[in-house]
């Protein structure tokens, strides 16, 4: 509804079998500046409606042949166009239960034949005033509804946008992690599907288990400023180098809060090495403490890292690997998470051949 048709002139329609009382509506009201429109019987109101031509109030004679006022006046009210339009019944029937039906039908307002012009004047201008104000509150709520749909809809462009260049700095900084730490193969790859694998487990929603899965791969980020004389030594680190090795994850944190990345990707980058008996770092954070994502991660990391060689050791065998899992339950890694594991191991064991290290 627009501005023009909350202050345009009013439609009043006038319903009676009798000419006469027609005559009488019309005399009453011919001053207001309605328009007026006349009828004989209900289903002639209704013709028009079905047309498109919806009136503003209505006062309708109750006793008609055909189509009486009490049918017309509900099926006023149970129209979607017309539900708030006022209906005045003009009755020569004073008893309460006329009254109660006309009430149950919907009508606002009742006028007893024989009635003076002024009452039906003086009621059909109060009802009107009250329709006005409806239609200006409805265009209201319309304009509202109008702009609240279009900020959304920049909302969505904006995020969507933001989404975009996320994974683009995302790719970025895979890109340089694979560059500065080459030796890891399909570790990535096998992590993030591992990861998925496990939150969709768990019980995440899909878009829950697609963030872990793309935010996996993130990591081990920060391990960029990591000095390649650590990164990259053959064997054990010492002590020392391991306080510097720990570093990585708050590297990591930092670089993806510079990207703006996701919350749950910076919460991967700093706790995937916690432990869920609170003796793992950068924090020593303890049980649900630890963001899920970051308990799935760690436990996605860990059995990577037992099941494939590395420079520093050779692999496990799957059984071996798997024991240490289980062993850690409620020490290393949460219990629920190890469950989920478990639950899929198949799944897990499929995903681990098809993204195996060459030769």
């Amino acid at each position: 509804m627009s501005v023009n048709e909350v202050t345009r002139e009013r439609l009043v329609f006038l319903v009676d079998d009798e000419a006469s009382n027609l005559v009488l509506f019309q005399k009453a009201l011919a001053t207001q500046g309605y328009t007026l429109r006349t009828f004989t019987d209900g289903a002639e109101v209704l013709g028009l409606l079905e047309k498109g031509v919806a009136p503003d109030l209505v006062v309708t004679d109750v006793m008609m042949p055909g189509m009486d006022g009490l049918t017309l006046c509900a099926a006023l009210k149970a129209h979607p166009r017309t539900r708030t339009v006022p209906v005045v019944l003009v009755t020569g029937l004073e008893d309460v239960r006329d009254k109660v039906r006309g009430l149950e039908a919907g009508a606002d307002d009742f006028v007893t034949k024989p009635f003076h012009p002024m009452e039906l004047k003086a009621r059909v201008r109060s009802l009107l005033r009250i329709k006005l104000l409806t239609d200006e509150l409805e265009a209201r709520n319309l304009l509202l509804i109008d702009e609240k749909g279009l900020l959304e809809e920049r909302v969505n462009e904006r995020t969507a946008e933001l989404e975009d260049l996320t994974i683009g700095i995302v790719a970025a900084l895979e890109k340089a992690n694979a560059l500065k730490d080459g030796d890891t193969g399909h570790h990535i790859r096998r992590v993030c599907a591992y990861a998925h694998v496990v939150a969709t487990r768990v019980g995440l929603d899909r878009e829950q288990a697609a963030k872990v899965r793309r935010y996996a791969s993130l990591h081990d980020v920060g391990k960029v400023g990591i000095p390649d004389v650590i990164l990259k030594k053959q064997g054990r680190l010492t002590p020392e180098e391991y306080e510097v090795m720990k570093q990585h994850t708050l590297y990591g944190y930092e670089l993806l809060g510079l990207a703006r990345a996701d919350e749950l990707a910076r919460n991967i980058a700093l706790w995937h090495h916690e432990r869920f008996d609170g003796r793992g770092y950068p924090h020593g954070l303890v049980g649900e403490d630890i963001p899920l994502a970051a308990r799935i991660v760690a436990i996605a990391d860990v059995y990577d890292a037992l099941t494939t060689r590395r420079c520093y050791k050779e692999a496990y065998s799957t059984d071996e690997a798997e024991r240490i899992i289980r062993d850690e339950s409620g020490g290393h890694f949460d219990p629920r998470v190890v469950a989920a594991m478990f639950g899929a191991i198949d799944t897990i064991h499929t995903v681990r051949a098809r993204y195996a290290d060459p030769g």
